[in-house]
């Protein structure tokens, strides 16, 4: 699972086996090794109302309702899904997952062979 931050948002990018797994357990953990510490990230399924992220001790948590889950992992069209989610001071963070691509310009030191073929590439087109 790849996690990007930024600004007032971050983005969870999941390859197939790891949406199947989410699917059938209902949670896809990954983690960073930095110096000082490590950040763990997990994306799970939740008894929740709306889409939520916490972080809590180096361990950034984004909860997903079961029925925005099962919708996104059985529907093979559905790329992602999002949600604004007020945050402290009044701000938002935008919360964004979705399935991983294969990328159309040739990334030799990146493992895709996982990942979700890409549409654009199939259409004949480029990124």
């Amino acid at each position: 699972m790849k996690l990007r931050i930024k600004g007032n948002s971050i983005r969870l990018r999941l390859s197939q086996t790891e949406v199947n797994g989410f699917g059938t357990e209902g949670v896809c953990s990954d983690r960073t090794t930095l110096a000082g510490g490590v950040l763990n990230y997990t994306l799970q399924r939740s008894d929740v109302a709306a889409i939520v992220a916490t972080l809590k001790q180096q361990h950034i948590v984004v909860e997903v309702p079961e029925a925005v889950a099962k919708q996104w992992v059985e529907d093979t069209t559905q790329v992602g899904f999002d949600h604004f989610q007020k945050v402290d001071g009044g701000e938002e963070l935008r919360i964004l997952v979705e399935k991983d691509f294969t990328c159309l310009v040739d990334r030799p030191h990146e493992d895709e062979s996982d990942n979700f073929p890409n549409p654009i590439a199939e259409e004949g087109g480029k990124c």
